[in-house]
């Protein structure tokens, strides 16, 4: 019976990885499609791609096409680079899906072992061990550049010759793959990550007595699944907002496609870049090109021009204005209800102290849940800065030399988002509390106010 229990477990472990993939794999699917990204790319091939980079894997660029037209038909003009971004929609998705399958089940059941939880866990990696890698091995083909990078290339200083018949095919498209191992490496640790997490936030999941009644879990449980709660809560707004702009696309209208694309892929990336702006967060997104020099054999083959150089272009997003506010302001007021929410379940879900416990405390109530509320927000805000960052960059070569490079970026700062999140969070945690804590009085009162009068004993104290 114990072997059946293990067995168990370790299906269904892998049954929640499988199902989280799968519905990655159909959101990946409606944003691509309402992307028209099928007119670029093969989408069998590009979807593969697509969920791998969600969950943190890289894609590598590379084409190498020979110069035909020129001289013996010897030049090969190539293509290489980098696209390194995570599209938080399908992972935020995959996340939501694996963590529910995985412990919603243990509510029905008795509390488990801790070897039945290994085993269910050690079905889960076996799953995403089994399954990315193959994933990430269909994820290369081949996909057409659009007209801005391979202007950019082509066009300007970087020479004419480029933009010959002969050196144009390198220019128009470009193939993609995707790097086995370390997507496999990453996905690996981040489904670890998210057992270990949901370990800790699981409420009414049944779980080993000593993970269940540890004194680090009891601690953090409440501000842990309650910002959780709240983060997952404001991702799946972004998704019903995806899931409205694609019906409406339904009706022909191209601009409610593309957001409904955008959103199914990078909601929560939206949502970061927000949020931290509101805390102070320098935002920017911008590509870079580079030069070489049009000297020397290559230039006078090449026909290029110029004496090198870097042009930049930066769009700084902290100055862009929704319905004539700034980003900033936007990003605060929703932070401030998203932390206030936050900390009022904070409150909510800590047991209420006993005399002893009361007595025995350095700090207050309401203080240590702010406390708990401001750790655990800051301990969140740095892993979803940096996993909305992204970045891309392409390289143009001829004969072994590189001609020019084209970089694009959307960088944030998370030091400053720390410091400034856990202050915010901790007065608004803080506030929170308090509001819990008057409305908890307050129904108190209601009830002794509401008893009817012959049930409130006359009898004066001490007889």
């Amino acid at each position: 019976m114990r072997c059946a229990g293990a067995l168990r477990n370790a299906a269904e472990g892998a049954l929640a990885v499988l199902a989280a993939l799968a519905v990655m794999a159909v959101a990946a699917l409606a944003g691509l499609l309402a992307l028209d990204a099928g007119d670029r790319a093969f989408p069998p091939r590009l979807l593969p791609a697509v969920l791998s980079m969600a969950v943190g894997g890289p894609v590598g660029l590379v084409s190498d096409a020979a110069g035909g037209g020129w001289p013996g038909g010897r030049l090969g003009i190539g293509l290489e680079g980098r696209v390194a971004a995570v599209p938080l929609t399908l992972t935020f998705l995959g996340a939501v899906v694996l963590g529910t399958g995985f412990f919603r089940p243990l509510r029905r059941r008795g509390r488990p072992g801790g070897e039945l939880l290994l085993a269910r866990a050690a079905g889960a990696l076996t799953a995403v061990l089994l399954s990315v890698p193959a994933l990430a091995a269909l994820g290369h083909g081949t996909a057409e550049l659009p007209v801005g990078v391979t202007g950019r290339l082509r066009g300007g200083d970087t020479g004419t010759a480029l933009g010959r018949p002969g050196g144009g095919g390198a220019l128009s498209s470009i193939g993609f793959r995707t790097e086995v191992l370390p997507t496999t490496c990453t996905a690996l640790l981040g489904v670890v990550v998210l057992l270990l997490l949901g370990c800790v936030v699981a409420r009414r999941t049944s779980l080993p007595k000593p993970l269940a009644l540890g004194r680090g879990r009891l601690q953090w449980l409440p501000a842990a699944s309650a910002l959780i709660g709240v983060l997952t809560a404001v991702g799946c707004l972004s998704l019903v907002f995806g899931v409205l702009a694609a019906a409406i696309a339904l009706t022909g209208q191209e601009e409610p496609a593309r957001v409904a694309g955008v959103l199914l892929l990078a909601g929560p990336n939206l949502i970061v870049v927000l949020l931290s702006s509101g805390l102070g967060a320098s935002w920017t997104a911008g590509t870079q090109r580079e030069q070489a020099d049009g000297g020397g054999l290559i230039g006078a083959l090449l026909g290029a021009r110029g004496s090198g150089g870097t042009t930049d272009r930066v769009l700084p997003l902290d100055d862009r204005t929704v319905a004539g506010a700034p980003l900033w302001l936007l990003g605060l007021l929703v932070l401030l209800g998203v932390l206030l929410l936050t900390g009022y379940l904070t409150a909510a879900r800590t047991p209420a102290r006993t005399a002893r416990e009361a007595t025995d405390a350095l700090l207050g109530r309401h203080l240590a849940c702010a406390l708990r509320t401001g750790a655990v927000f800051a301990a969140a805000l740095l892993p979803l800065v940096w996993l909305a960052e992204a970045d891309a960059w392409l390289t143009v070569s001829a004969m072994g030399s590189d001609l020019a490079r084209v970089t694009a970026e959307l960088d944030g700062t998370a030091g400053i988002c720390a410091l400034t999140g856990f202050l915010l969070a901790l007065g608004a945690g803080y506030c929170g509390s308090r509001l819990h804590g008057l409305r908890a009085t307050r129904r108190s009162g209601a009830s002794i106010w509401s008893a009817e009068p012959r049930q409130v004993s006359r009898t004066r104290p001490g007889r």
